[in-house]
């Protein structure tokens, strides 16, 4: 049976404290949760190793300004969706360790949301610099 939580002051103070933080401060959090997220995870520090490749590949290459913005895009996508994978197995550790099939399927499933973007940013990584290079022989 699940106890009835009723919000407390100190809820509710809790929750005032946190928006009225100023934009300063929330940039602080945002910037201390990517701190956690790039010192405990190693698949963000993969992505963020390859996103530097992708970059430096992009840069010899001399890609155009859309090719820039794909690449970029790409980036972007998948280091944010290793960050909401992260945070979603943060608050999956947060409610219980015991094994529970509707979590493991939310994991799961969160991972393969990873997995579909890193192979759509290899292949479109592929196609652009692989392009690229052709043309440079």
């Amino acid at each position: 049976m699940m106890a009835n939580h009723s919000p407390t002051s100190s809820d509710h103070e809790s929750e005032l404290v946190r928006t009225k933080q100023t934009w300063g401060e929330r940039f602080a959090v945002a910037c201390r949760g990517m701190k956690i997220a790039v010192r405990d995870e190693v698949s963000l520090r993969v992505h963020l190793s390859m996103a530097t490749v992708a970059l430096l590949a992009s840069a010899a290459l001399g890609i155009s300004r859309l090719e820039w913005c794909l690449i970029i895009l790409c980036i972007v996508v998948a280091i944010s969706a290793e960050l909401f994978n992260t945070a979603i197995e943060r608050l999956a550790k947060a409610i219980t360790r015991e094994e529970n099939p509707d979590i493991r399927d939310a994991l799961d499933t969160a991972a393969g949301a990873i997995l579909v973007i890193a192979i759509g940013a290899i292949v479109l990584a592929a196609i652009l610099l692989g392009w690229n290079a052709w043309n440079l022989l």
